[in-house]
């Protein structure tokens, strides 16, 4: 419970966008037919995409982060303006400058809160997201039942107080203890099945937004009490989960849970009674409520013990999200004049879902269950973070320039060999073993061997020793 004595209320602050994003993308106004979720997300992914380049490019200071930020807030309060607030020329017009704006704006809210929560120690951020989901939630409920006057000028203050709570949390950040680094230009390919995963789902979501499935959900008071409701009791769940029983938590095991959810609606909804199965189906903006955190604090995860700085990791991660779910919003559009019978759509869905959590999130990728491993880890003396972590540090010490560097280096630049392979090459010069590379490249011994492989070929060698008396009669220009 030492959670709840040490928290600060300003670090809920996350719980605004939340608010933000949902309320004013689903308050009832006409759009003329205007996608908006898809024209936002198309935009969302687009500033995505930016940031990520501006930010690998030159990173920023803070000065230009402030103003970045009032623009960012602007644009969101000028979105909550067009969506929520019934003006006169309500309709496709007002629709698509919402959508563009709110596209804009909320992807670098996100990345900004997602760099305070890469500061923070994953015992304090996992409690304060799930905390931040249930009381989100709950004010969601709140915003949703209000008339559109007073729900617009709620909608428009949120991107202020989330910025007004960021700085507050970003100026009392707790320290935290210092993190290995052990997701870096060698092994942030290990990933890859997460953001595959993270992918396909976020597209089955889009299909079911825009194909007669998404009818299948409940409309009024009620529904939105139990939607939000159903948000609440997975997040207080998990909290307790996490701080009063004081367990860890596996991303593999979540999705497991957003499987349970999104088949439990997809299956039996369509057979039973219309008030039944419409709330049955709540249990998808559940799960994808439930997806959003918990991919917002494994993004901080990463960054944490990442080489790359916060904003890139969230931008690329977040974009597995958005685009993926345009994508299908705009597939499923489609689908409807090909086949207006829902049963195949929600067949598919499930099927591909299964497949995705089965050959996806299992535990086989060292570094997808690196991913808030120090949460599991607690009080042991040999966790996997601290051996990965101390294993990437070793590699890059022994990245130093001393002769053996420099004759691989002059090698590879001589061979025209891979990155991968160089580094490989230097490796196996050091004395290292091919279990020893596919640990610290988070990749499978026979991957080591293919490029073992075409090293022996690219060298003209047929051994081990060969391959090191090579480097050593290797000349080094000065």
């Amino acid at each position: 419970m030492r959670f709840f004595k040490t928290i600060q209320p300003c670090n809920l602050g996350l719980m605004c966008i939340h608010i933000w994003i949902y309320c004013s993308t689903h308050r009832a106004l006409p759009t003329d037919g205007m996608p908006l979720m898809t024209v936002m997300y198309l935009v969302l992914s687009v500033s995505l995409v930016a940031m990520v380049l501006a930010d690998r490019a030159r990173p920023l200071p803070e000065s230009a982060k402030r103003r970045i930020d009032a623009a960012s807030a602007a644009f969101m309060m000028g979105s909550a303006f067009f969506l929520a607030f019934p003006l006169p020329l309500s309709g496709a017009l007002t629709t698509f400058a919402g959508a563009v704006l709110g596209g804009v704006g909320v992807g670098w809210t996100y990345a900004r809160w997602a760099e305070f929560y890469s500061q923070l120690d994953i015992h304090y951020a996992a409690p304060l997201v799930l905390l931040t989901m249930a009381l989100g939630s709950l004010a969601k409920t709140v915003v949703d039942l209000l008339p559109p006057v007073p729900a617009t000028i709620v909608l428009v203050c949120m991107p202020v107080v989330a910025y007004a709570t960021l700085y507050r949390s970003t100026a009392s950040v707790r320290p935290a203890p210092e993190a290995y680094r052990y997701y870096n230009s060698r092994t942030v390919t290990s990933l890859w099945r997460v953001g595959f995963g993270i992918a396909v789902y976020s597209f089955t979501v889009g299909v079911i937004q825009s194909t007669p499935l998404a009818q299948l959900a409940s409309t009024g008071a009620v529904a939105i009490v139990a939607k939000h409701a159903g948000e609440i009791i997975v997040a207080l769940a998990l909290l307790a989960w996490v701080v009063a029983l004081k367990r860890g938590l596996s991303f593999g095991r979540i999705w497991n849970l957003v499987l349970v959810l999104m088949a439990t609606a997809l299956i039996f909804a369509p057979y039973l009674e219309d008030v039944m199965g419409g709330y049955l189906f709540t249990f998808v903006g559940v799960a994808q409520t439930f997806v959003i955190i918990i991919l917002f604090l494994a993004l901080a995860d990463i960054a944490r013990h990442s080489s790359y700085r916060a904003i890139t990791v969230f931008a690329a991660g977040w974009l597995a999200y958005t685009l993926p779910f345009a994508v299908g919003d705009i597939l499923g559009e489609s689908l409807q004049a090909v086949t207006p019978d829902a049963s195949m759509v929600m067949a598919a869905i499930v099927w591909l879902l299964v497949i995705v959590t089965l050959f996806f999130f299992d535990e086989s990728s060292a570094g997808k269950s690196l991913i808030f491993t120090e949460l599991n880890d607690e009080g042991d003396e040999d966790t996997s973070a601290k051996r990965f972590g101390a294993q990437q540090q070793a590699l890059n010490e022994e990245k130093a320039a001393d002769m053996l560097s420099l004759r691989c280096t002059a090698l590879a630049q001589k061979l025209k060999l891979t990155p991968r392979e160089h580094e490989i090459l230097e490796l196996m010069a050091r004395g290292r073993s091919k279990t020893y590379i596919a640990e610290a490249f988070f990749i499978s011994e026979n991957t080591v061997r293919g490029h073992v492989k075409h090293l022996y070929a690219k060298l003209d060698v047929h051994s081990k020793q060969e391959l090191v008396d090579r480097v050593e009669q290797t000349e080094v220009r000065g």
